[in-house]
């Protein structure tokens, strides 16, 4: 058989490599050939395989809420992946990530000290988040409430650091920060009287962490800050405090107290939001209540009640005693004073320069030589806790015109309670007389003068007549002695 040569087998070999080569090559060329073609643009496309997009992996804790236990973490990842969240003391949570790459979750944590291990199950990859959930104690508030000035002054308690929201009926009226010692406060002004819903809310870790809240009322009651009975004018002073502009009404037991004109009294607060007025002490008041009603118009905005002791009005008598010493005594305050002084306003002092005064108890007493008090006048002086509280002013007998005790030569007492003793020495002594009379009080009164046996005018005259008569009386005895002895010898 002829063998081909080798020119024509190497030839061959060249074709056949060649149609391979084509073979291999035909699916690129027909793809290449459909990606020419117009209308099979879209089904190349569709066919082609998707890359899913990736976001780095991230976590945070966004909030812890202590009280609940909850802690809020957030972070990014891969769009649709899973993150797990899990840890000692820790409830396991799992979420996914967004179409935004981002994710949130809530888990509850145990108190104490915490970590929280967040786990990408895309990408395996592992993030600790150290957290602490405290024990709090509730948040603290105190509120001085001020009417008057229409305020509500608020001091609380709550974590350092720690930012407060104030509301009122709802409303924010505004925002106070925690102080590093623990303390905050927050004065609420201008409000409207009526009731008033205050809470406090306390946030810190990024979220609301527990508050406080109370009902206060706010009302526009005047306050009364002093009150003052003064039996030197019979009239009671009251002063205090009201909302600026208001009027104040004033009444007891027996209606609307009135003024000297007969007409109701009344007092308007002023700006600085003080107020006062006087008003007459009621005839054997002693205890007395007055109500004070405050009113913006014709509204009223509150009651209050003022209690007023009213002092016992001073009362006092004279009576002269058979040695040529006064007794005065009468009635009081307790525990006033009373001191004695002439029409001038000028101490009486006993012979050692000191001034005439003594305590009252139950009743006052003093027992003087008349020659120490002026010639027809004293004034007796009431004094409690050093305020003047009326005075009396008391007749005194008529000095005798014979020779008179001395005031050193003393020989007076007191007899009786509160404050009796001896006069030896000074002249005064103090005690209580059993038949002292009351006597109407004013700022300076009259008293009454009671006197005895002795009248204070001068004995001598009647004296000689008296010694005249016995004298002819003795002398007509000697003369009928003498007839009848001479007729017995006759006889």
């Amino acid at each position: 058989m002829h063998q081909p040569s080798r020119r024509v087998t190497t030839a061959r070999r060249a074709l056949s490599a060649a149609a391979v080569v084509a073979v291999a090559m035909s699916p690129v060329a027909v793809a290449s050939a459909a990606a020419a073609s117009p209308g099979t643009a879209s089904a190349a496309s569709s066919s082609a395989p998707r890359t899913t997009p990736t976001s780095d992996f991230t976590a945070d804790v966004r909030s812890i809420d202590h009280g609940r236990g909850i802690v809020t973490v957030r972070g990014t990842g891969p769009v649709g992946g899973s993150i797990g969240i899990a840890g000692d003391g820790v409830e396991q949570v799992w979420t996914e990530a967004d179409s935004e790459g981002t994710w949130t979750a809530a888990v509850r944590v145990g108190r104490g000290e915490r970590v929280l291990r967040v786990t990408s199950q895309v990408t395996g990859q592992v993030i600790d988040l150290p957290v602490e959930l405290l024990d709090l104690l509730p948040p603290g508030m105190l509120a001085t409430v001020d009417g008057i000035a229409r305020t509500i002054d608020l001091d609380g308690a709550g974590y350092p650091g720690a930012h407060f929201v104030i509301k009122d009926n709802g409303t924010v009226l505004g925002e106070t920060d925690v102080d590093a010692d623990g303390s905050w406060s927050f004065t609420l002004r201008d409000l409207a009287f009526g009731s008033h819903h205050v809470e406090a809310w306390q946030y810190f870790d990024g979220t609301h962490n527990g508050g406080v809240d109370e009902v206060y009322a706010l009302s526009g009651a005047a306050v009364v800050t002093s009150t003052t009975a003064s039996r030197e004018t019979e009239r009671v002073s009251l002063a205090g405090k009201a909302p600026a502009g208001t009027t104040l009404r004033f009444s007891d037991d027996d209606g609307p107290v009135l003024g000297a004109d007969g007409r109701p009294v009344t007092a308007t607060a002023a700006a600085d939001t003080t107020w006062s007025a006087e008003l007459p002490i009621p005839a054997g008041a002693r205890f007395w209540t007055v109500t004070v009603d405050t009113y913006d118009g014709s509204t009223s905005l509150g009651t209050t009640e003022a209690r007023i002791t009213v002092p016992i009005a001073l009362t006092g008598t004279v009576e002269e005693l058979p040695d040529g010493h006064v007794r005065l005594s009468g009635g009081g305050e307790v525990g006033g004073v009373v001191s004695l002084e002439t029409e001038d306003g000028k101490p009486i002092a006993d012979s050692d320069g000191t001034p005439v005064q003594t305590s009252i108890g139950r009743t006052w007493e003093l027992t003087l030589p008349r020659a120490v008090l002026p010639d027809d006048v004293v004034v007796a002086r009431q004094r409690v806790d050093g305020v003047e509280q009326g005075a009396l002013r008391l007749v005194l007998p008529k000095q005798p015109v014979g020779p008179g005790p001395h005031p050193g030569d003393g020989g007076g007492s007191g007899s009786g309670g509160d404050g009796g003793g001896s006069g030896a020495g000074t002249g005064v002594s103090t005690g209580v007389h059993p038949t002292a009379q009351g006597a109407a009080a004013g700022r300076v009164t009259e008293g009454s003068t009671n006197r005895l046996a002795y009248t204070g005018t001068d004995p001598s005259v009647p004296v000689s007549v008296a010694g005249a008569l016995v004298a002819v009386g003795a002398a007509g005895l000697s003369v009928a002695q003498f007839l009848r002895r001479r007729g017995a010898r006759r006889h």
